[in-house]
């Protein structure tokens, strides 16, 4: 399987991750010490209520550039090594393309939506919901909210349509499949016929191999669609 990946734009935001991080901590101190103060002196209530503002939205930005760029294995470096013995009709794109990670196979373009989420995770067609877990206010900088999953991917596929239709003709365009993986070992996932597929790490290649079965898109589709979703790199 080959491999196309932005590195620029991962070391952009790594950099990125690491300077947020300091400034985060230099507000909620800043913050602590201003509490203090207004013990004494009112005026300084108003300036902890901005530093501690301040330093709570800089604290869930640096966490999201932190769990996503920075710390590893990053979850294109779990794709790779998840679809690593997969043959050279199979290509993975990383932050080339409107979507994070969207795989060229032999049946469509699979635009995977990559989640990290441990705990009970149960879906529903649409709907989902995430048992509460008291360790999760422990870490609640570290751990992103799960959002709406099913939805995320369905987007995530329909930005890439969007954006192949500039490039290619009706003929050229391929099938796009959306695709939720859970990769997190402690996830504990309660499927009830999801709106897309979703995935584990021990399922994804069994899924996939079982869909590239179908053949759907030609070589020169291929070369187009490599060409595309790779800006040409």
């Amino acid at each position: 399987m080959k491999v196309i990946t932005n590195t620029e734009l991962v070391e952009s935001r790594a950099k990125w991750g690491k300077r947020v991080a300091p400034v985060t901590l230099l507000f909620l101190v800043g913050g602590l010490v201003t509490n203090f103060l207004s013990i004494n002196n009112p005026e300084y209530f108003r300036i902890t209520l901005l530093f501690l503002f301040i330093g709570f939205v800089s604290a869930i930005f640096s966490s999201n550039l932190v769990n996503n760029w920075v710390r590893e294995p990053r979850s294109d470096q779990v794709l790779e090594q998840l679809l690593k013995k997969f043959g050279n009709d199979y290509l993975l794109f990383n932050y080339t393309a409107p979507a994070h990670h969207v795989l060229l196979a032999p049946d469509a373009v699979h635009v995977i939506t990559v989640k990290k989420h441990d705990g009970d995770i149960t879906i529903n067609e649409r709907k989902v919901k995430r048992k509460f877990q008291f360790k999760r206010l422990i870490r609640f900088f570290g751990d992103e909210g799960l959002g709406v999953p099913v939805t995320e991917a369905e987007s995530n596929a329909a930005k890439v349509q969007k954006f192949l239709r500039k490039s290619l003709d009706e003929e050229a365009m391929p099938p796009i499949k959306p695709l939720l993986l859970f990769t997190n070992k402690d996830v504990n996932l309660t499927l009830n016929d999801p709106a897309v597929p979703v995935v584990q790490t021990n399922s994804i290649k069994t899924h996939l191999r079982d869909q590239g079965k179908q053949r759907a898109i030609s070589a020169e589709q291929r070369k187009q669609l490599s060409d595309v979703l790779g800006g040409d790199k």
